[in-house]
């Protein structure tokens, strides 16, 4: 009996030890499922004719998803009520809300969208024909839309096309057949009968399918087009695994034709005028901020009192950040001021109009405070007060221990400058052991009240002094300035590198950039005789953009569909320069060598456009 037991027990131990070690693990399921889903059938069938329903049907093989339909299904033409899309079990459903226009071509452009359910395995570029009519239109226009400034392909944009010819059409019509372009760029319209078109990119903010807002970014392109269709040859290859061909096969195929178009997407020159900050940071200092650059100044009037000569206003260049700094000490003393702002504002029809707000700023500064003790007990034993330590007029110096040869560094002072007393600044070279002057002259910035620029004929290697005496800088609220020395040493002749870029294929005026490898802008040069000259630069690795500068103004201009003007045209140069130390490197440059798409260098590129 007693061995029955223990028999019994070693049989339990074995079965719940195997059904642990059984469960340990998930079964493989075999090799990874890389099959996409397989198109089995449609309700309608695919180019149907004379289909009157909203409800479109298509069946796969397998379990399906969509991918970000909102963003990659486009239904043409356009849909004033969006669509249903959606993905049930092994089919996709959709169902149209707009009415359905009699002897229309309809086209549901699923792009990449479609998946299977469990490995997301792409079906593929898709797009679903039928037509409430007797034909089906199936030509397409296919190309890229490039940001104009610097050549980025535009993701999520509107394209559409027009059979009215007519300008305004672009404005007070929605496109007729339309497309979006994906994350490189790339658009393809399809199911367009054979027609004459104008086409368009359109940033569409609200959805109208038309360029009926300023601020929206758009492309146009100058020509007619009339889609054909053309007889090619196309690859297919085949792979015997990720990285090793199998076959590489040639075969008959259709072509749709336009398939490069290339449209330059641009902004408009055109901001929202209104009042974007307020504040009050110190008693002495206004800041108002506005949403565009300005061409006139607004009006401030002070509501407290009446008092009118009370702040010296420093602006920016485009008027859309104003300080003002109040100079009354009365008015400063106010723990609150109301204000009177009349400037011009955008309404809601894009007009600048008069308008006027009343401010109140609150200062919740106390001012400048007694530095000795606050100790009154301890004060009334001391013998002496202490005395306040002297505030100078604060000053900040862009000047570096190595400076560069071509260098004018920057002076700015905390405050307006008020007066200057006689010459306060010197300037020193060594000579030997000995500092002797030398000739140099103190600018001020034509831009701002606070700005000063020291300008000299620098040479290699010298050894300089920069003094400023102290008390000969006058600045608002009676502050002067304390004296400044800095000792610094021009870059020795051996450290600089030069690049001498002959470019071609520009016609009339225009300059190149050399660019960092984050595409920022480091120095630009005019074309002069054909030759942008960057001399003194420091050896690293630089590319180019060039610009054709057509008003001369040495910056990029945008476009303007009103005028029907393109904006300036921009090229890179898809070789990085290496520069290195004590060399001249010359780049000879065609700016149509290479086709547009294939300009900018790939390090440039935003990183969902590297793939």
């Amino acid at each position: 009996m007693r061995k029955n037991k223990i028999h019994q027990f070693v049989i339990l131990a074995g079965f719940i030890l195997w059904n642990a070690c059984a469960s340990t693990g998930t079964p493989s399921g075999g090799p990874k499922d890389i099959t996409p889903p397989k198109l089995m059938k449609s309700v309608p069938l695919q180019n149907q004719l004379n289909y009157n329903k909203k409800k479109i049907e298509i069946f796969f093989n397998e379990l399906v998803s969509l991918e970000n339909p909102s963003e990659k299904v486009i239904v043409s033409p356009p849909q004033k009520i969006a669509p249903t899309i959606k993905a049930v079990g092994n089919k996709l459903s959709v169902l149209l809300a707009d009415t359905l226009i009699p002897e229309t071509t309809y086209t549901i452009d699923f792009t990449d969208a479609i998946v299977d359910y469990n490995e997301k395995n792409k079906f593929g570029d898709y797009a679903f024909s039928f037509s409430t009519g007797e034909t089906v239109d199936s030509l397409c226009i296919s190309g890229t839309v490039l940001d104009a400034s610097n050549l980025n392909p535009v993701s999520g944009a509107i394209i559409g096309v027009h059979t009215n010819l007519n300008d305004t059409s672009f404005k007070k019509v929605p496109f007729e057949r339309i497309s979006k372009t994906n994350q490189n760029g790339s658009f393809s319209i399809k199911g367009l009968p054979k027609n004459k078109f104008h086409i368009f990119a359109l940033g569409d903010k609200n959805r109208d399918y038309h360029f009926d807002q300023p601020g929206e970014p758009i492309a146009f392109d100058d020509s007619i087009i009339t889609p054909w269709i053309e007889p090619c040859q196309k690859t297919d290859t085949i792979w015997k695994d990720s990285i090793t061909v199998d076959t590489v096969m040639v075969r008959n195929a259709t072509c749709y034709k336009p398939d490069n178009m290339i449209l330059r997407y641009f902004a408009e020159d055109f901001g929202r005028q209104y009042l974007s900050k307020r504040e009050r940071p110190s008693r002495e200092k206004i800041l108002l901020a506005f949403g565009y650059k300005s061409k006139t100044l607004p009006s401030l009037k002070l509501l407290n009192a009446g008092i009118l000569d009370w702040y010296l206003l420093e602006k920016n260049p485009t008027n859309d950040t104003l300080t003002y700094w109040i100079t009354d000490t009365i008015v400063s003393s106010m723990d609150t001021l109301r204000l009177q702002l009349d400037y011009l504002k955008t309404d809601s029809l894009n007009r600048l109009v008069s308008n006027t707000d009343t401010l109140k700023l609150i200062s919740r500064s106390k001012g400048v405070q007694n530095l000795g003790s606050v100790n009154k007990k301890k004060k009334d034993k001391e013998e002496k007060k202490a005395p306040l330590p002297v505030r100078h007029l604060a000053l900040s110096c862009t000047l570096q221990d190595i400076t560069e040869i071509n260098a004018k560094p920057g002076m700015q002072w905390e405050t307006p400058v008020i007066r200057v007393e006689g010459s306060p600044w010197n300037l020193y070279k060594k000579k030997d052991t000995t500092w002797v002057k030398t000739p140099f002259s103190v600018l001020k910035d034509s831009t701002s009240l606070r700005n000063y620029n020291l300008e000299a004929k620098w040479e290699f290697g010298a050894e300089y002094r920069f003094d400023i005496d102290s008390g000969m800088v006058l600045g608002l609220f009676n502050k002067t300035n304390d004296k400044y020395s800095k000792t610094f040493k021009i870059r020795e002749e051996e450290d600089y590198s030069r690049l001498i870029v002959t470019v071609e294929g520009i016609e009339g005026s225009g300059y190149v950039e050399l660019l960092d490898k984050t595409d920022k802008v480091l120095r630009r040069e005019k074309i002069e005789k054909g030759v942008a000259d960057f001399k003194y630069l420091m050896p690293g690795s630089y590319y180019l953009r060039a610009v054709e500068d057509l008003n001369n103004n040495f910056s990029w201009d945008t476009g303007n569909y009103a005028e029907k003007k393109q904006p300036e045209n921009v090229w890179y140069n898809p070789r990085v320069m290496t520069l290195r130390a004590n060399w001249d490197v010359e780049e000879s440059w065609n700016v149509h060598e290479y086709p547009l798409l294939q300009q900018k260098p790939r390090e440039l590129k935003p990183k969902e456009s590297k793939k």
